[in-house]
């Protein structure tokens, strides 16, 4: 059997060196590929976070105007209290607060007169219910924004 030529060899040698460049070019852009679909993934998953820290800043928002609502709610109970004719000692020590915490609640209410006191107790127990619903929406709303997250 006679040897294989030289130009024969050299052919063979080349077609092996395309053969692998090709494969290592294929490669080469399969990872560039990959790479890309990973920034990709990266840029949507920041965007994600963004979007539900939006939502989150919102809710805490609206949580905390419900909370001073709530809270001028109680000032103006202390008012009514208060409007009894009970002494601001006594009101402090039937809720439970010092004089100062007392005088707090008054402050936040913006309450200083008995009209004041009156005009919330048509309001009260809508208002009550209000506020534990708008809690229940937004616990529900937290809940369905960190299970999407």
């Amino acid at each position: 059997m006679a040897a294989p030529r030289k130009s024969a060899q050299q052919v063979a040698a080349r077609e092996k060196a395309r053969a692998k460049a090709q494969e290592l070019t294929e490669r080469h852009e399969r990872l560039i590929d990959l790479a890309a679909e990973f920034f990709e993934q990266e840029q949507q998953a920041e965007q994600i976070r963004a979007e539900a820290q939006e939502r989150a800043d919102a809710i805490l928002a609206k949580a905390e105007q419900d909370a001073e609502a709530a809270a001028k709610e109680a000032g103006a109970k202390v008012q009514q209290m208060l409007n009894t004719g009970e002494s601001r000692a006594a009101v402090a020590a039937r809720l439970g607060l010092s004089t100062a915490e007392m005088k707090r609640a008054l402050d936040g209410a913006g309450t200083s007169s008995a009209d004041a006191g009156k005009a919330k107790d048509s309001k009260d127990a809508g208002t009550a219910s209000t506020i534990a619903d708008t809690a229940d929406e937004v616990a529900e709303q937290v809940a369905a924004e960190t299970k999407a997250a």
